[in-house]
């Protein structure tokens, strides 16, 4: 329950008309109240003298002084950042640490649109970033694990999930000369492990590990180990609930929006029934969940790491397709609208197609009423982020920019919401047309690229409930089913942008890292490769580029996928990302 929101600053907004305001929610949750049920340790934490178990939030918010259209989006800050307003162009994309929002080109601000961010997750830190504080669990110490994957050298590592993305706050371990605490290595995103001799490493503080010779380069550390602390991290999923039932009174319709792991978090919200507030009254009626895949996280559990990148962990398990991840608030009769867009990338990684796929056996699955599912065939998980170059790739990567495509599907989703208007259905792979098949047979179609070795691709394993994280390397793997593609190696199934449509060249949304010595060629993490088309035909020249572009775009814009304005900046980008 929302308490109290205190505003700390009320400054310009980056738009004219607009404020942008700091607040603090003060929350108490009751672990008694059936709306908190299922909250991992609710129970256990320290209580007020009303018994109420208290929260902080930190919230941001950019709203309009007229009052604006009506209509509130909530979004979910990725590793506490605000990043900046959605779905705009001409952005800065590596503006990600401070806490004031670039505009871009205000597309959200030019519609009256009133934007609130809330932060959610406890082991947030650093200056700019949103994040909750929460209290921690009374508990016996028990057992969890880290895993990373460093790309240089390392004398030592953090007890936590400290990468590029940030630092946050690490789960010490309960005893540093801890005999059975275990450190294994692999040279593979899954199985292979080596249990590496406990007197070659060891705990120099209670929140860091280190090992003789340094961790390796591109090889994979799992250590295991006990801690007794353990904060209520599920409280966030409350604190959203809470803070964003509060800022949709005074609106007509409430929306949530996530990137990656801030849209699994929306995947996780609705799996668990949070969009239902303390009094039954439905927080959210429209979600748009972006590359979040058919996974959710460590947001509900004992020593969970709501900022995990890498690793596999149980609460990647089902619910994957949309009609069971929506069970839960058809019952309660909290059901938003849904939209999931996904890149390749995804795909590539093993899970996406499970959103619309039988696990088992890639089946197509009906198309749920309330949900439509877009792959953004050909697009990769970082976008146009240009620290691409930087990374030690073995293709050159593409910088597709799925913006315009993605500003158009959330204003179908709005009609959707507030006027009855049905969105397109769903463009995905699916094996009833031909264009969901075998990653191995997608890789057989290109002779001019680096390509990787098939036995070490990525996976979803299967997920039971009762494995610990540390043993998902080893469980056998779910049906991965991608997109298939055409004689210039781009994907058939989904929405194209004019760059893919055009054949510019062949976009993926998968890259081999560059290869090393004695290790296999894994895919790097979440890029894409921009390749030459595969099918040897002419390179073609400006004009007929630009003119396939023009076309391509013209059938998104009758088709609803891309809005007229935003014509001439993919026509552009299909331009400047061809191979001539």
């Amino acid at each position: 329950m929302l308490e109290r929101l205190e505003v700390t600053e009320t400054i310009e907004g980056p738009h004219p008309g607009y404020e942008y305001v700091r607040a603090v929610a003060s929350l108490g949750f009751d672990p008694g109240h059936p709306a908190n049920a299922g909250v991992v340790d609710l129970d256990l934490a320290p209580r007020d003298a009303g018994g109420l178990v208290r929260a902080e939030s930190d919230v941001r918010l950019l709203r309009p002084r007229d009052g604006g259209n009506g209509r509130l989006l909530v979004v979910v800050p990725n590793r506490g950042m605000v990043m900046g307003v959605p779905f705009s162009l001409d952005g800065d994309p590596m503006r990600m640490l401070g806490d004031e929002p670039d505009a871009g080109d205000a597309f959200l601000l030019r519609r009256g649109w009133t934007v609130a961010w809330i932060g959610w997750q406890w082991d947030v830190t650093g200056a700019g970033r949103l994040g909750l504080r929460v209290p921690a669990a009374e508990v016996e110490p028990g057992e969890l694990r880290i895993e990373f994957r460093p790309d240089t050298v390392q004398a030592a590592r953090p007890l936590g999930d400290s990468t590029l993305l940030g630092a946050f706050t690490d789960i010490p371990t309960a005893d540093v000369e801890d005999p059975g605490a275990v450190l294994t290595v692999r040279d593979r995103p899954h199985g292979g492990e080596v249990v590496v001799p406990r007197e070659q490493w060891r705990f120099p503080t209670a929140t860091t590990v280190e090992l003789d010779g340094g961790f390796q380069p591109f090889r994979w550390y799992t250590l295991r180990y006990r801690s007794t602390v353990a904060p209520v991290g599920g409280a966030g999923l409350l604190a959203f609930r809470d803070v964003a039932a509060h800022l949709r009174r005074g609106h007509e319709a409430a929306f949530g929006y996530g990137v990656s792991q801030s849209g699994r978090f929306l995947r996780q919200f609705l799996a668990e029934d949070r969009n239902a507030d303390e009094d039954g009254d439905q927080v959210l009626d429209g979600v748009l969940a972006h590359i979040a895949g058919a996974r959710r996280g460590e947001f509900n559990d004992r020593y969970g790491q709501p900022s995990l990148t890498h690793p596999m962990t149980p609460a990647y398990g089902p619910p994957y397709d949309s009609a069971a991840l929506l069970a839960r608030t058809r019952a309660s009769g909290s059901t938003p609208k849904l939209v999931l867009t996904n890149s390749a990338s995804e795909y590539w990684r093993g899970d996406a197609g499970l959103v619309s796929q039988d696990p088992d056996t890639g089946a197509d699955l009906p198309e749920d009423p309330d949900t439509r599912a877009y792959l953004l065939s050909g697009t990769d998980h970082l976008g146009r982020i240009p620290i691409k170059g930087q990374l030690p790739l073995a293709n050159p990567p593409h910088e597709l920019d799925a913006t315009p495509l993605l500003r158009a599907l959330f204003l179908r989703l709005e009609a959707w919401v507030c006027d009855g208007v049905q969105p397109p259905p769903s463009r995905v792979p699916r094996q009833a047309d031909g264009t969901a098949v075998s990653r191995e047979e997608v890789l057989a179609r290109f002779s001019r690229a680096a390509l990787p070795d098939p036995d070490v691709l990525p996976r979803q394993p299967r997920i039971d409930g009762t494995q610990p994280a540390w043993a998902l390397h080893d469980a056998e793997p779910l049906t991965t089913l991608v997109s298939a593609v055409d004689d210039d190696g781009n994907e058939r199934a989904g929405v194209r942008l004019p760059a893919v449509q055009s054949a510019a060249a062949a976009f993926t949304g998968w890259n081999p890292r560059r290869p090393v010595p004695g290790l296999p060629a894994v895919l790097y993490e979440f890029v894409g490769s921009r390749l030459p088309r595969q099918s040897g035909r002419p390179v073609p020249g400006e004009a007929a580029v630009e003119a396939a572009a023009r076309a391509a775009a013209g059938n998104l814009v009758a088709d609803g996928l891309l809005l007229p304005e935003d014509v001439e900046c993919t026509v552009a980008e299909a331009l400047a990302q061809s191979l001539r």
